[in-house]
């Protein structure tokens, strides 16, 4: 399917997509608006990254990325590295 222009779907109740393999969504920019709920699964990890700042989601571990300090929060607890843990 392609265009130039736009292509719009509309469903009164559900849409569904499915692939074996790799599923590529390429844009620009992309808005989603949930009235309820949004619930993404993954195997492996989730990865939500913009620039150099990221937040990897696993099985057993959350890791958060930014301005050179990485903090991991697992079983173990929160780890903070290269950075420092304080209130204002």
């Amino acid at each position: 399917m392609q265009t130039n222009n736009c292509i719009d779907i509309y469903t009164e109740q559900n849409l569904s997509t499915q692939t074996k393999k790799q599923h590529t969504e390429l844009a620009e920019s992309k808005y989603s608006d949930f009235q309820t709920d949004c619930e993404v699964k993954a195997g492996n990890q989730i990865l939500h990254q913009v620039g150099d700042t990221q937040i990897v989601t696993k099985g057993d571990c959350v890791i958060i990325k930014a301005g050179g300090v990485e903090v991991v929060i697992d079983s173990n607890g929160l780890v903070v590295r290269g950075g420092e843990i304080r209130t204002e």
